[in-house]
């Protein structure tokens, strides 16, 4: 039942090919969503879960690039930042309760799971932004790590597939 949810990662980038070969449970979806499915639809989340090895990968896939840059043509660029930051805070926190109530759903034994990680997927590799989502990353792992999550990881999409 839960494979039913499993679909090509969907970069969200404005390219050419935002779709990639890489498969894995989807989360988030306009329909007929997981969280829905686990009685937790209102809830924000990550937008998939992979599983490799004794790895679970939490994954959000979002052109962050061109939010921040949106909301800095709207606001200060401090403000953007804040903003992206708790908006991840918030999906990373929720996406704790919706996994654990697919635990209980699905029966999933966790036990063998030595890792949960987090990858936060951006579509460029800006050097102007990379300074930015370091930070991000960086408050994001004080916040998170070791109690939910093993790493928090910001990395272009183009290395998505090599890590699975």
């Amino acid at each position: 039942m839960l494979l039913e949810y499993k679909e090509p990662l969907n970069t969200e980038c404005r390219i050419a090919q935002p779709i990639l070969k890489v498969r894995a449970i989807k989360i988030d979806a306009d329909v007929d969503s997981l969280k829905k499915f686990v009685g937790c639809k209102d809830l924000k989340s990550c937008d998939y879960i992979k599983k490799r090895k004794n790895n679970l990968y939490f994954i959000e896939v979002s052109d962050f690039n061109a939010q921040l840059e949106d909301l800095s043509k709207k606001s200060t660029d401090a403000i953007a930042k804040k903003y992206i930051k708790m908006e991840v805070k918030l999906k990373l926190s929720e996406t704790i309760l919706i996994f654990e109530q697919m635990c209980k759903k699905f029966k999933i034994n966790t036990a063998t799971i030595k890792n949960h990680k987090v990858l936060l997927s951006i579509c460029k590799e800006k050097q102007s932004d990379v300074i930015v989502f370091d930070r991000i990353a960086r408050e994001l792992t004080r916040h998170y790590c070791p109690t939910h999550f093993s790493s928090v990881q910001i990395i272009p999409y183009t290395k998505l597939e090599s890590i699975f």
